[in-house]
């Protein structure tokens, strides 16, 4: 179904799960795009922990950018909506029924967990942790997984506290099977930004000329009102198509850079989603601009400023900031965006490559009642060792297989400049 068709009964003031749309004004010197703000009801009021009420999307298109709006929020709705009476508080060596190995994900080396204040614990096999329930996508059995890892948002308490709670891999859609394809590409897409960026490589850009038209006009958005888009190829051995953008702004009054990327089977799919991702977060990044003070650059002390979503996005607004993302777009190898490899490929078929890489590929259903009844899914997709993107730069992985395979990369050699993501 199209998620618009059921705008009655998700958009009320009273009722929704989204309370009200607003339309952002486009100031202008920023691209043609449309954006929307939907702020969704509280799931505090029933009882749950309070939902991120803010959420937004961006598209050239109005009905495409209303839906990315409201699908956030329905994301956001019932990542929110759980009891931790239903989870099952337990050591992995504890457990009775299968489970993701503790060691099977990408978290933190040992010298982090030494860091004073450090908020992480090692997840070990003795560690207790809250488990909920997912079903493996490559064997089809059901698995536990840490809840820590599915709800969003998620509060520590009697348990190990192992990583910081994330958004990765949550998605709605209007089959089961979409949302599970669209939250598996959000995770191989920021475990490729990931480890282009904490690895420092330059990857081959993709040449404009290569674009079909509707990704040109695009891109001429953005250079309408001054801006440079970077468009880069940074696709892993997982072979799902992967586009990074960055917008390159000129004038100290907005921001120098803004950063954006994503996954899918078909290319035209992936760079397009990637662009309206980048006019989403640049006009982020101008707010944030306007109502932060700089960011100091403390390389030396870690930069314990850049501890958030936001901090992160004002980091890269001063013209200064580009020498530390240069790297991003300097390659000299071009490539063209293939048009032609993935068109059509199945949900099984991308769950199959990546299991090739000898990672498993885990789908936790989270639609709640109400949503259901509206011919709706979310999901949330968990693959233990693609790498993840922690908000706070002492809050960046270090551990795990794929990072340390990267050309180059050791403890030593990682990146201590902040990733320019929310």
């Amino acid at each position: 179904m199209d998620l618009l068709d059921a705008w009655t009964d998700l958009v009320d003031p009273r009722t929704g799960i989204v309370r009200q749309i607003t339309e952002l004004r486009i100031d202008d010197d920023e691209p043609r795009f449309v954006h929307y703000l939907s702020e969704a009801c509280s799931t505090e009021a029933m009882g749950f922990l309070k939902n991120f009420g803010n959420n937004g999307g961006a598209a050239t298109d109005r009905r495409r950018a209303l839906a990315k709006a409201i699908g956030e929020a329905i994301e956001r709705y019932c990542s929110a909506c759980f009891s931790y009476d239903d989870l099952l508080t337990a050591s992995y060596d504890e457990l009775d029924r299968p489970a993701t190995p503790p060691g099977s994900y990408a978290l933190y080396r040992p010298e982090q967990y030494d860091v004073p204040g450090f908020p992480w614990r090692p997840f070990t096999s003795a560690s207790r942790v809250s488990w909920t329930r997912g079903r493996s996508l490559v064997t089809g059995d059901e698995v536990l997984v840490p809840a820590a890892f599915v709800y969003v948002p998620y509060h520590y308490r009697a348990e190990t506290p192992i990583a910081q709670p994330i958004s990765t891999g949550l998605a709605c859609g209007s089959s089961p099977e979409e949302a599970i394809l669209s939250a598996l590409c959000e995770v191989i897409e920021r475990d490729a930004f990931t480890l282009m960026w904490q690895g420092r490589r330059s990857l081959p850009r993709i040449r404009p000329d290569s674009l079909p038209d509707s990704l040109t006009d695009l891109v001429r958005r953005f250079e309408a009102v001054g801006l440079a888009v970077h468009l880069v190829d940074i696709g892993t051995d997982i072979g799902c198509p992967s586009v990074m953008t960055i917008a390159e702004g000129f004038t100290p009054t907005s921001p120098a850079l803004a950063f954006a990327a994503a996954s899918h089977p078909d290319a035209e799919v992936a760079c397009r989603k990637s662009l309206e991702e980048l006019a989403h977060t640049r006009k982020f990044s101008v707010q944030v601009m306007d109502y932060l003070p700089p960011v100091p650059v403390e390389v030396a002390a870690g930069h314990p400023a850049v501890d958030g979503q936001r901090a992160h996005l004002r980091y890269y607004c001063p013209q200064e900031s580009k020498e530390y993302a240069r790297f991003a777009w300097a390659s000299a190898e071009e490539t063209d965006l293939d048009l032609s490899g993935g068109r059509g490929r199945s949900l099984a078929e991308l769950v199959a490559a990546v299991a090739a890489t000898g990672e498993d590929v885990i789908a936790c259903d989270l639609t709640t009642p109400d949503v259901a009844g509206l011919g709706l899914s979310v999901v949330r997709v968990i693959v233990p060792g693609l790498h993840p993107l922690h908000m706070g730069h002492a809050n960046r992985a270090t551990g795990g297989r794929r990072l340390a395979a990267v050309p180059g990369w050791s403890p030593g050699a990682d990146n201590p400049h902040p990733h320019p993501f929310p």
